[in-house]
């Protein structure tokens, strides 16, 4: 059995401990549905909006050895597109090889990125 390790990160929506704590609770709650993905060994959702990394949410996931990347990849963009995220200024989703760790790709999307986005999944929630 492979044992799945979810730790949640954030920097906050903003100053309040308000903010940071529904910034944690999204990604938390994020993170749940994609460790519940077959492929999934490890992953874990971050949020950040602060001075040098301004409202950047990641998924950083290690997946079962040969597993295809871009149905996790595709799904965890979703899943950070249509979340209550805001603001959102950029996705980073990257997933590696359990046994080859230069098996691997990241998906990088940012606001040029909306039209895209909105066609493939829909409008984001207000926020």
């Amino acid at each position: 059995m492979t044992a799945i390790v979810a730790v949640a990160s954030c920097s906050g929506l903003g100053d309040s401990p308000e903010e940071r704590a529904e910034s944690g609770v999204i990604t938390a709650e994020i993170q749940e549905a994609l460790a519940q993905r077959p492929e999934v060994v490890r992953v874990e959702v971050g949020y950040q909006n602060n001075i040098s990394n301004s409202a950047s949410a990641s998924v950083t996931a290690t997946l079962k050895a040969g597993a295809d990347f871009d149905p996790f990849l595709d799904e965890a963009v979703r899943l950070v597109w249509l979340s209550k995220l805001d603001p959102l200024g950029s996705i980073r989703a990257s997933a590696i090889d359990a046994e080859d760790i230069h098996r691997g790709t990241t998906r990088h999307l940012n606001p040029d990125d909306k039209a895209e986005l909105e066609r493939k999944y829909g409008p984001r929630p207000p926020g």
